[in-house]
């Protein structure tokens, strides 16, 4: 059995997926609010965002032994999809 979780990343390819939540709608409320304190902050519009869906599996005992151990990373053990599901600009 999995979950699925959605994250934004602001500005992709220069910065990193941030901001998870469990749902879409939580995520994107919060990736607007970002961008608009980006733009009064840094006094720029910020280019599309991106926001993803992660499907995960469950870990096993094991997998988490593995990331606990250091021989492994949580995502490489429970990632089981990334898929791009909105663009944001403006």
């Amino acid at each position: 059995m999995g979950v699925t979780v959605y994250a934004y990343e602001v500005e992709p390819g220069t910065s990193r997926v941030t901001g998870f939540g469990s749902s879409l709608e939580g995520v994107l409320e919060e990736l607007n609010k970002v961008r608009a304190e980006i733009a009064l902050e840094e006094g720029y519009e910020v280019p599309s965002s991106s926001v993803y869906a992660f499907d995960l599996f469950r870990p096993e005992l094991d997998q988490l032994l593995a990331v606990l151990n250091d021989d492994s990373t949580l995502g490489d053990q429970i990632l089981r999809d990334k898929r791009l599901v909105r663009t944001v600009t403006g």
